[in-house]
């Protein structure tokens, strides 16, 4: 009894703060934008989406329950990679607003995002080898670090290649039940896992190595969702190209770049003393 209670105070209190968030949103949009709509309006669209949500229970039955609950899963798992993304560039940000994190240090050249945003067929051509040859490119990234030898590039492309037959297994199953062996699924996802988590630990010796600011939290997460991006910044930094211009070092640049920026600083501080 004492765990219902608590469950059905935090249910309460989930769906009041979520549905006093959207009739507000509702109610800004109704308003033509006005940011302080009137308290009753905002109360009137609270009772129509409880009213709305009755409505749709009471006529669907338990199969409205379980449906409503498939699509709220659904449309919240992407988001939560989304959020995970979000969370990473808040961090950072709120890190070089308070000089945590030096903005002209090493980086990546190439963002886990650049092969989805940016009109680029090299980078394209980069996504489909390391989606597909993956081990091939852990294994060359291996050898330029000196991080390890054939056996962990050979153990990742097992582990790739079974996690890939045994969910085309699992799939076969599903339309012959009578062949089907439990616990496949379990097994190929324990599979993807290791080799994620090979790529991971390549990834945070790389960064430690070249001085690229992160942790392990990220690469994880990074490599658990994207793994070819994640294989082409490994491939590329390796190469003069593959570090951001704006690293403090005189191979590249950075003193200088950290030099203009700080002077132009100072001249702007001249204009606007002598204005």
């Amino acid at each position: 009894p004492f765990l219902c209670v608590i469950s059905l105070i935090g249910i309460i209190l989930y769906f009041v703060t979520s549905s006093d968030s959207g009739s507000l949103v509702i109610d800004i949009m109704s308003s033509n934008g006005d940011q302080e709509p009137p308290i009753a309006q905002r109360v009137f669209w609270a009772l129509v989406e409880g009213a709305t949500a009755t409505a749709l229970l009471v006529a669907g039955g338990k199969q409205s329950l379980g449906a409503l609950q498939t699509a709220g899963i659904a449309s919240g798992l992407p988001f939560t990679i989304i959020m995970c993304f979000i969370c990473v560039a808040s961090y950072r940000a709120l890190a070089m607003e308070f000089g945590d994190l030096n903005p002209y240090g090493p980086a990546f050249a190439v963002s886990l995002v650049d092969p989805f945003s940016k009109l680029s067929p090299r980078l394209w051509g980069l996504f489909l080898k390391n989606l597909i040859l993956s081990p091939s490119t852990l294994y060359g990234v291996l050898q330029k670090h000196k991080l390890g030898g054939v056996g962990l590039a050979v153990v990742a492309a097992v582990c790739k290649v079974g996690w890939i037959v045994l969910i085309i297994c699992e799939v076969v199953f599903i339309y012959k039940p009578d062949i089907a062996i439990q616990g496949l699924y379990s097994v190929a996802w324990v599979l993807y896992l290791i080799f994620v988590t090979i790529i991971t630990v390549t990834r945070a010796q790389v960064r430690a190595f070249y001085g690229i600011h992160g942790n392990p939290v990220e690469d994880f997460f990074a490599t658990l969702f994207v793994y070819p991006c994640v294989l082409i910044q490994l491939e590329m930094v390796s190469k003069e190209e593959g570090v951001a211009p704006l690293m403090p070092d005189a191979r590249y640049g950075g003193d200088k770049i950290i030099e203009n920026h700080n002077s132009n600083h100072n001249h702007e501080k001249e204009a606007e003393t002598m204005a």
